[in-house]
C-alpha cells in the first residue's frame, strides 16, 4: 500500500528540501575555471573544446556595450561577429533596455493563449508598414529556423492538395537545424544521423544564383497537365554562408519564375534581414517582393528571441483562413509580450538612429577598406564578398606550403589544414588585437565581419589594421603560434582533451 504524506509531512521529511542550487549572483559571479567545468559537466564538453582552440574558452565578459565587451581582466574586445549577426544594434542598447524596464515597471502580460496579444498586433503592424504589399500578416516564432519552418508548413498547406510534393532549395543553403529547415541546410553536413522532416527524395537542389538551373530543374519536375510537383522555393537573398551576393536581378528573376510555375516563393532574410544589408531586407536592393518573408536575429534587439514569418493575407487565408485551421502552426512561446515590445522598439531605433543608413554607409567603407587590403596582398587575400555591415574575405591559405612546416595528421585537435589555418587567422586577431570575428564550417576559407550597425570609421580601421598585421607577418607564422598554443592548453585544461 503506498504511504499516505500530510502536507505538515513535507518538509519536515526534507522532500521538498531546497537542493544545492546555483543563486543568480552566484552564477553571475562564476570565475571562468568554474564556469567551464560546469559547461563540460553539464552542457557540451566537444564544444567547449571549440572554443578553446580558438582561445574564446576564457572569454570572461562581464559587460558589453555597443560595439564592445568588457573583459574581467580589462581588456577591451571590439565585436565583429555579434552573435553572427544577432547584435545588429550593438550590446545593450540603451532603448532596448529601457524597452524592458518600462514592461517591467508595467507589469506588462507576457504569455496569454485566450486572448489577443495588443504588443503582438502592433509588432505586426510595423512589419507590415516597413515591407512592402502585400507583406502584411505575420507570424512570430523564437528562432530564425522556427520562421521558415512556419513558411514551409504554409506552403505545404497551399500546395499539397494540388499533389505537389517537393520543395526547391540552393545547394550550400542554410535554414536551420530543426526537422524540416535541416532538410533544405546543405551548407555543411549537418544531416547525418536524423530523419529529416522533409525526405531527401522530396528536396530538389540547384546551384545558388543559376537562374537557368533552376528552371530546369522546374521543367523536370512536370507532373504531365497538372503542373509541376514543387510546392515552394527557398533562396537567401546574401548567402549567408558563403557571404555570396547573387547576380543583379537573379531575386527578379527567381520570384517571376516561381510564379509562372505556381510555386510559393520564400526568401530567408533571418541572417541579412532588419537592416543588415543597408536595406531593410536585401531582397529590397531589387524591385521584387516574395510571397513569403522570414526574419529573426537583428529583429531581437540583441536581448530577445524571436522569428518572423510574413506573407500576405491571400496566402495566410489560403492556407489557415478559417476558424477550424486557424491554429493548426502555433508556438507556445513565440510573440511573448515583452519581446514584441523589444522588437517594435528595436525597429523604431533602426529609423530614429538611422542604422540602416549608417549599415550602408559603413558597410560600404568596410569594403572599400578590405579591397586595399587584397590589392596589398594578392596571394593571399582572394576575393572580397558581402553587402552592407555583412562582409567576408576568401583567403588563399597555400595548404602545400604550410604542410612543410606544420604536421596536423596526428593531432586530435585539428580536423584539416583549413581548419588550423582559419582558426589561425581568427585566433591572432583576438589575441594579438582584441577583435572578435568568425567563420562557418561549411567554408573554412572564409573570414566573416558582422558588426552592429553603430559600428564606426576607427573602429573598421582597427580591424583593417589587424589584419594588415597578420597578413604582412604571413599566414604560416599564425598558423604556427596557433598550434603551439593549443598544444600548450592540451596540457593544462582538463576539458581541452579528448575527440
Amino acid at each position: 500500500m503506498a504511504t499516505q504524506i500530510r502536507r505538515d509531512d513535507i518538509g519536515r521529511e526534507g522532500l521538498h528540501t531546497k537542493p544545492a542550487l546555483l543563486t543568480l549572483n552566484d552564477a553571475l559571479d562564476l570565475d571562468m575555471d568554474r564556469a567551464n567545468r560546469l559547461y563540460a559537466d553539464h552542457l557540451n564538453r566537444y564544444l567547449l573544446q571549440i572554443f578553446g582552440i580558438l582561445g574564446l574558452d576564457l572569454l570572461d565578459v562581464r559587460a558589453a556595450e555597443g560595439t564592445t565587451l568588457h573583459l574581467a581582466d580589462g581588456r577591451q574586445i571590439l565585436d565583429f561577429s555579434t552573435g553572427m549577426g544577432v547584435v545588429g544594434l550593438g550590446h545593450n542598447h540603451p532603448r532596448i533596455l529601457a524597452a524592458e524596464r518600462a514592461c517591467h515597471e508595467r507589469r506588462v502580460l507576457d504569455c496569454t493563449k485566450l486572448s489577443p496579444n495588443k504588443l503582438q498586433a502592433a509588432l505586426a503592424y510595423n512589419l507590415a508598414q516597413i515591407l512592402p504589399d502585400p507583406l502584411d500578416t505575420s507570424f512570430f516564432a523564437t528562432s530564425g529556423a522556427e520562421a521558415n519552418e512556419a513558411a514551409m508548413k504554409l506552403a505545404e498547406r497551399i500546395q499539397t492538395p494540388k499533389g505537389k510534393r517537393k520543395f526547391l532549395c540552393m545547394r550550400g543553403a542554410f535554414h536551420g537545424k530543426t526537422h524540416g529547415a535541416l532538410a533544405l541546410t546543405t551548407a555543411t553536413d549537418v544531416h547525418t544521423g536524423f530523419l529529416l522532416g522533409v525526405p531527401k527524395e522530396n528536396v530538389v537542389y540547384v546551384p545558388y544564383g543559376d537562374i537557368d538551373a533552376m528552371r530546369a530543374a522546374i521543367l523536370a519536375e512536370a507532373m504531365g497537365d497538372k503542373g509541376n510537383a514543387i510546392i515552394a522555393a527557398i533562396v537567401e537573398p546574401i548567402r549567408g554562408t558563403a557571404c555570396e551576393v547573387p547576380p543583379e536581378g537573379y531575386l527578379t528573376q527567381f520570384v517571376q519564375l516561381c510564379r509562372d510555375n505556381d510555386i510559393v516563393s520564400i526568401f530567408d532574410e533571418v541572417k541579412v534581414g532588419t537592416g543588415r544589408s543597408g536595406r531593410f531586407c536585401a531582397f529590397m536592393h531589387e524591385a521584387v517582393v516574395p510571397d513569403v518573408v522570414t526574419l529573426a536575429k537583428t529583429l531581437g534587439g540583441g536581448k530577445r528571441a524571436i522569428g518572423a514569418m510574413v506573407t500576405s493575407r491571400a496566402m495566410f487565408d489560403r492556407a489557415y483562413g478559417n476558424r477550424n485551421d486557424c491554429n493548426l502552426h502555433s508556438s507556445s512561446f513565440g510573440g511573448l509580450g515583452e519581446t514584441c515590445a523589444v522588437a517594435i522598439e528595436t525597429l523604431n531605433v533602426l529609423y530614429d538612429e538611422a542604422l540602416i543608413d549608417n549599415a550602408a554607409e559603413m558597410g560600404a567603407y568596410l569594403g572599400q577598406r578590405l579591397q586595399e587590403l587584397k590589392t596589398r596582398y594578392p596571394r593571399t587575400l582572394i576575393d572580397v564578398r558581402g553587402r552592407g555591415l555583412f562582409r567576408a574575405i576568401r583567403l588563399n591559405f597555400r595548404e602545400d606550403l604550410v604542410s612543410k612546416l606544420i604536421d596536423v595528421s596526428n593531432n586530435p585537435v585539428f580536423l584539416t589544414y583549413q581548419t588550423v589555418l582559419i582558426g589561425a587567422v581568427a585566433r591572432q586577431l583576438y589575441d594579438r588585437h582584441g577583435i572578435l570575428v568568425h567563420f562557418q564550417p561549411g567554408a573554412r576559407d572564409i573570414l566573416h565581419f558582422m558588426p552592429p550597425f553603430v559600428v564606426t570609421c576607427a573602429e573598421i580601421d582597427r580591424l583593417i589594421e589587424g589584419l594588415d598585421d597578420i597578413f604582412s607577418r604571413g599566414i604560416a607564422d599564425s598558423a604556427l603560434h596557433f598550434v603551439a598554443e593549443n598544444a600548450r592548453r592540451i596540457l593544462v585544461l582538463p576539458w581541452a582533451r579528448g575527440k
